[in-house]
């Protein structure tokens, strides 16, 4: 069986030898039923997603979180990797979150 080059799989490699390349490339319920968890969790989520796929995505997460009455940003970012983006309005880092982004900081500014 041969397997055609497309401009995400220029190796001409069979999808199951890259499982990120099927998850790049589209996204399904099963996927977005996880992205949606994390965003409850987190507060944020960030997935690798073709930019074909990303008003998909963002209208579908839009979709669950209005059915659970929450208003959420999306927004996405062509490139490499492009990337779609939702946080819950209020997110922000913990503080935690924010010391350990701080001592990063710290460390590169001093080099």
């Amino acid at each position: 069986m041969a397997f055609k080059a497309t401009a995400l799989d220029r190796s001409a490699t069979p999808p199951w030898h890259d499982p990120s390349l099927a998850m790049y490339e589209r996204f399904d319920d099963d996927d977005l039923a996880q992205d949606y968890l994390l965003l409850l969790r987190r507060g944020s989520v960030m997935r690798r997603l073709a930019p074909t796929q990303h008003r998909g995505w963002r209208q579908a997460i839009r979709a669950k979180a209005h059915s659970d009455a929450l208003r959420i940003r999306t927004w996405s970012r062509d490139g490499q990797p492009a990337t779609v983006w939702a946080v819950l309005p209020d997110w922000s880092l913990t503080r935690d979150e924010h010391e350990e982004l701080q001592r990063k900081l710290a460390w590169k500014q001093e080099d």
